[in-house]
This record gives C-alpha cells, structure tokens and sequence, in this order.
C-alpha cells in the first residue's frame, strides 16, 4: 500500500478493493495515522474514506473510536442474499425482451472467459468476468436498483473470497453448469426458467458461502426469499453441503 492516494475517492476504492479482494482480513484494526503514513495520504482523506466505508458495511467502529475492518456476519450475508435473489430476478425480467443477439454474444463470451479463468486459477479474472455476465443479465433495470445490487454484490464477493480458500478447486464446479444454464434459458425466451435458474444459482452459492463459514448456521432470509420467486424446484442437483 505504498503510492500516494490524496484524494478521497482514490482512498476509498483502494481501502474497498482490499476488503473486498481479503488483503484487508475480516477484524483487522485501521489506524487512520498508520494507514495515512502507508498511503502517503493526510489524515482527513483517510477518515472520510473510512466514514464511507462504514456506511457500506465494510468497516466497523470500535469503542475506541478506532475502524477495523467488519467481521463475518452470516446474518448479513443471509439477508444481502435474500435482497439479491429478489432484485436480480426482477432486474432479469426487465432485461429478458431487450437482450438481443448482441447482449447474446457478449454473454456467451463471459461463459467461456470465466472457464478458462478458472481453469487457470485466476481468480481477479474470474471476479471481473462474472460480475460482468451477471450485469448483462440485469442491464435493464434502472440505475437505483442497479446501485443497490453492486453494493450486495461487492459485499458477497467479500464472504466468497474468504469461503474459498477452504476448497478453492471447487469452486467454479456448479457455475460452469449454471451460469450456461441460465443463459440457455434467456437465449430460449423462456422467462420462467431464466428466473429459475437465477434464482437457484444465487440461492445454491448463498448456502455454500454460509456452510464453508459455518456448517451449522441456519439461514432464515434466503429460503424466504426463494419463496416470493416462482423458482419451482432447483433444476440441478443440490450439494449436500448446502442442503
């Protein structure tokens, strides 16, 4: 962390990209004078950064006034996944009657680009790329529902960095049979199955996230969730883990 980041914005998505990307560990204390000095930033642009981050659910406050980075919170999770099953399938549905041959191809490509990303163990790739396919899957939705499934995304990237070290070779297994299938399913015009797989594929990565942090944490949001999206039953098999 050694490059001068005066400005605020800079600070913050740098200060973001470390918690979210794991170089920042969940409970790690932020010194505003150390990280000024890692920086080379002033101690102002640093504590607005870190207010920010705080707002987003990054960092948390001690009772020493001091930041330290926010702790694994299955709860949390749970619930931004419930928010994401719902959003994302609606956002799918405004997306389904404009996604061209255009918005096809693009999609296509992410599916392959994210395979070989995984067969290469990159995973800055893979992160990039996905974000990317699920984003041409809810283009159209506007920009105020747009905003709010960045921030759950981001903060699910979080818990899923940190999940996979437990069984990083798994981990691109199911997305390889489900994000194709989700995309079949859009590519057919069937709506139905397209909200399906959505559904199911963000329902299955919610449960393995809560199982590899805690095998025995029941999840309360995301069932609930399942049961407000006519998903019908999971059209794969679902892993014991996360049954």
């Amino acid at each position: 962390m050694s490059c001068a980041r005066q400005s605020i914005a800079p600070l913050h998505a740098f200060l973001r990209e470390c918690i979210v990307d794991g170089r920042l560990a969940p409970g790690t204390t932020l010194s505003q004078v150390a990280l000024g000095r890692q920086l080379g930033a002033s101690r102002t642009p640093v504590r607005e950064a870190l207010r920010m981050l705080q707002e987003e659910g990054f960092v948390e406050a001690e009772p020493n006034q001091r930041m330290r980075v926010a702790s694994i919170d299955l709860a949390e999770l749970d619930a931004d996944y419930a928010q994401r099953i719902l959003l994302e399938t609606l956002a799918l549905t405004m997306t389904f009657d404009t996604f061209g041959p255009r918005e096809r191809r693009e999609a296509k490509t992410r599916v392959t680009a994210m395979r070989r990303a995984a067969r290469a163990r990159d995973l800055e790739t893979w992160f990039v790329v996905h974000a990317e396919y699920h984003g041409l899957l809810t283009a159209g939705a506007s920009e105020p529902p747009q905003r709010q499934m960045r921030a759950l995304s981001d903060r699910s990237v979080r818990y899923i960095r940190i999940a996979q070290r437990f069984a990083p070779e798994s981990w691109s297994a199911a997305g390889d049979i489900e994000h194709p299938a989700i995309l079949e399913a859009v590519v057919a015009g069937d709506r139905d199955a397209a909200v399906s797989c959505l559904a199911h594929h963000l329902e299955r990565t919610a449960l393995r996230v809560m199982w590899d942090h805690e095998p025995d944490h029941v999840p309360e949001a995301v069932p609930r969730a399942m049961d407000l999206v006519p998903a019908g039953p999971a059209p794969w098999p679902v892993a014991e883990e996360a049954a």
